[in-house]
């Protein structure tokens, strides 16, 4: 579908891609407009129209873009993660992925928009997009990338409670604070870039409580 598109010069692409990501993040799906996207572009509007024949096409390659752009660079840095504490491991991928945000603002606004708000006229395309998004990163995923158990020391664990009971738990506190902090921002409560701090504060107190009751008194 997008062939005229993708056989531009990668710079060309770029500069399109960026400032319409630019213009839906300002003014929304509805407000934003292809006039401002082409001029600042420097493209015609019958150009942008030949490579995505109208602006929800637009809209949804972006997405689309956005989303495989920033999980392959959260990949990469993920696996540049070394730690062998199961708990430090966990803040240091919530604090890897603020790290992704502040450098690819625009575009981690863009996708959470996307994501936790759909625009109407494209509300069933966005649906089939984020199931297949979670189908991929779903639990075998994460337990063997995030939450890896192998790294939760078995030999000092309290004899009532067992790896996959803090595994559970700890997916649990993440997925919900993730929750939280997405709902504030989707209110407009936070700046994404001014809610690292609060969040690692909260996520650090949690984990300290799990770590503390699951392993027997030293």
């Amino acid at each position: 579908m997008y062939s005229a598109f993708e056989k531009q010069p990668q710079e060309k692409k770029d500069l399109i891609i960026k400032v319409a990501i630019e213009e839906f993040v300002k003014n929304g799906y509805e407000k934003a407009s292809t006039d401002v996207i082409t001029r600042r572009a420097g493209i015609s509007k019958g150009i942008l129209f030949h490579y995505f024949k109208s602006k929800k096409n637009l809209y949804l390659y972006l997405v689309n873009y956005v989303k495989d752009h920033l999980t392959e660079i959260s990949m990469e840095e993920l696996r540049e993660i070394q730690c062998d504490d199961f708990f430090e491991r966990i803040k240091e991928i919530v604090l890897l992925k603020q790290k992704v945000t502040a450098q690819y603002l625009q575009e981690t606004q863009f996708i959470t928009d996307a994501f936790t708000n759909p625009p109407v006229a494209v509300k069933k395309e966005m649906e089939e997009i984020i199931k297949k998004y979670y189908e991929t990163y779903q639990e075998d995923f994460l337990l063997e990338h995030v939450y890896v158990k192998d790294l939760i020391q078995t030999e000092k664990l309290r004899e009532d409670i067992s790896v996959d009971t803090v595994i559970s738990m700890t997916m649990c506190i993440v997925e919900q604070l993730s929750n939280k902090y997405l709902a504030l921002y989707k209110n407009k409560q936070i700046d994404i870039m001014n809610s690292t701090e609060s969040l690692i504060k909260e996520l650090n107190e949690y984990l300290k409580i799990v770590k503390y009751g699951i392993y027997k008194p030293e």
